[in-house]
């Protein structure tokens, strides 16, 4: 039974050891993995903590302004009540408060029907269509805006408003203008590779500046949280990536309580542990320890072990293929037990060495003296066939020639099997192709007068036999042989024709078939006439090399068909029954 030959990359030493030692290094891996997840846990908890002091210190700047604004804004709304009947006061309050305080752009007060009373600029302005007028129209409360187009400054202003109220009726607001531009971030005594990417808002989640512009504000915003509800929190870090999807870590804390916020990111690139590793690596030590253990594992199981079975391997191949072997030993270097293994190797290679020479000397002994069997044997034949011969010539009735000649061409059937045997490169067994092919083609060129032109076709396929199915067959198709040449007809228009063929129809069957025409009797009927031993012998021949008979005697041809095994050397190693001869 062949076996299968696995040679996948499964079925390697170096990979199987490699395989156990991930498996016995997995536990040391998932310790790894939750301790560096732990320790970068921590880090960016300290991280966030430190992130939130940083941005507080970055928005100094727009903390100071907020609330300077709304101070002032508050204070212009105290002191509105008392000066608003007198437009020209009213007005120079406001100027010289924008004189005193160059930070801001604008300064008024909005009367309730939305027309400007009195400010530093544009008295009589209609805000009526402002949204700080109708958010403050609605709600009146202290609000903070974004304006993108101011419509007195015509830029980009956080409009800080506070209402004012007489006899508590609601009567208009006081509006301060602080210019977009005066919201820069205060980098002093931040570190530079920690940068601060800082946005202020409101309490509504309206963004009021943002450090390089509003243009791509959302970019550094954190994805998947409103400001507004950052706002509610007031003061807290996370981790989390950007709309653009960078990754970030946030901190919010609030400017002016309940009304302004600042939110401010760190890449995650810049918070490092270490010089060169980030924390969000916490797959490196398990990676490096598992290549370690590749190392490890190539060093040990290639360069001591595979490396020699190999050499020994291909040393046995070569002795398989050769009979000879590397005369230098293993390395002095290899482990004990592989140069072990190599002395024992030797010893028995040259043991099998010197046990083929002796086989070798038996065998060719036996085949001598069994060619010389075989020789002599169809010698004796041969001889049995001269004396047959001498008896034909000095036989006086034509029946005794017909049956002494019968009877040779047995004897002749026998001796070529003989001879085949001691011919052939392959002793003890016989080329029934070549065989039938040798003891047909006899028969047939002297089987019939020499005036009778016969047509004959011959095909044998290779097929190798031991003796004994050699020779019952062999004399199977001489007597199937002389039957047809004795009963072969002239077909109408045509000519007498005679087909063998030896067909191998799987590796353990094989059919014989040979057929001759009908017709017009060749041989006069009188010679032709038989005893029905010829018909005995084929059925006892079939039943001899194990196969099964077939006649077939319908339309213009006559046809013998027999299929038999292709037996073995145990199944033909047997005494040959000649009992159904008797």
């Amino acid at each position: 039974m062949t076996k299968v030959r696995r040679t996948g990359i499964i079925h390697r030493l170096w990979f199987r050891i490699a395989a156990l030692l991930s498996l016995a290094l997995f536990p040391i891996g998932l310790i790894s993995v939750s301790l560096t997840h732990q320790f970068g846990q921590a880090a960016d908890q300290r991280a966030e903590a430190a992130l939130l002091a940083l941005t507080a210190q970055a928005a100094q700047t727009q903390e100071s302004l907020i609330r300077a604004g709304f101070g002032s804004s508050n204070a212009l709304a105290a002191v509105i009540g008392a000066v608003v009947d007198d437009s020209e006061t009213c007005s120079q309050v406001f100027t010289n408060f924008i004189a005193e305080n160059s930070d801001f752009s604008f300064a008024g007060f909005v009367g309730s029907d939305g027309i400007l009373l009195c400010g530093s600029s544009m008295e009589g302005f209609d805000f009526t269509d402002n949204e700080v007028y109708l958010g403050m129209l609605k709600e009146p409360a202290v609000r903070s805006d974004l304006v993108r187009f101011g419509p007195i400054s015509k830029t980009t202003v956080i409009v800080l408003s506070t209402p004012v109220y007489r006899d508590n009726v609601f009567s208009g607001y006081v509006a301060v203008s602080l210019p977009h531009r005066e919201m820069s971030v205060n980098r002093e005594n931040l570190p530079e590779d920690r940068p601060v990417t800082l946005v202020t808002f409101n309490k509504d989640g309206e963004v009021l500046s943002a450090e390089g512009g509003l243009k791509d504000v959302n970019t550094h915003l954190p994805a998947g949280k409103r400001l507004a509800d950052l706002a509610l929190q007031k003061r807290t870090s996370f981790s989390g990536e950007t709309r653009g999807g960078e990754g970030r870590v946030f901190a919010v804390v609030s400017i002016l309580p309940n009304q302004i916020y600042a939110i401010g990111s760190w890449s995650r690139t810049n918070l490092s542990v270490a010089p060169g590793l980030s924390m969000a690596t916490p797959m490196i030590f398990p990676i490096v320890m598992w290549l370690t253990s590749l190392g490890v594992a190539y060093f040990a199981v290639h360069r001591l072990v595979i490396k020699h079975i190999r050499r020994l391997g291909r040393d046995m191949r070569r002795f398989t293929q050769t009979r000879r072997h590397n005369e230098s030993l293993v390395d002095e270097n290899a482990p004990y037990e592989l140069r072990e293994i190599d002395e024992a190797w030797r010893d028995l290679a040259e043991k099998i060495v010197r046990d083929e020479a002796e086989l070798e000397g038996t065998i060719h002994d036996k085949t001598v003296l069994l060619k010389e069997v075989h020789h002599r044997v169809k010698n004796n034949l041969q001889l049995i066939s001269s004396i047959v011969s001498m008896k034909m010539r000095k036989a006086r009735s034509p029946e005794a020639r017909i049956a002494l000649k019968e009877v040779q061409g047995r004897v002749m059937s026998i001796s070529m099997v003989h001879r085949s045997l001691y011919e052939t490169s392959t002793e003890g067994r016989v080329r029934a192709d070549e065989l039938l092919s040798s003891i047909i083609g006899t028969l047939l060129s002297a089987g019939l007068p020499n005036d009778i032109r016969l047509k004959s076709e011959q095909k044998y396929d290779p097929i190798i036999l031991y003796p004994d199915q050699a020779v019952p067959l062999s004399l199977l198709a001489s007597e199937c042989i002389t039957n047809s040449l004795k009963y072969i007809g002239r077909p109408a228009g045509g000519a007498p024709c005679i087909t063998v063929s030896l067909a191998k129809l799987t590796p353990e069957l094989a059919c014989l078939t040979i057929e001759n025409s009908k017709g017009t009797p060749i041989i006069p009927p009188e010679q032709a006439q038989g005893t029905g031993l010829g018909r005995g012998l084929i059925g006892a021949f079939a039943r001899q090399v194990g196969g099964t008979l077939e006649v077939n005697d319908e339309g213009d041809f006559y046809r013998i068909v027999v299929e038999f095994p292709i037996a073995n050397f145990d199944e033909t190693h047997t005494d040959n029954d000649y009992s159904a001869l008797n």
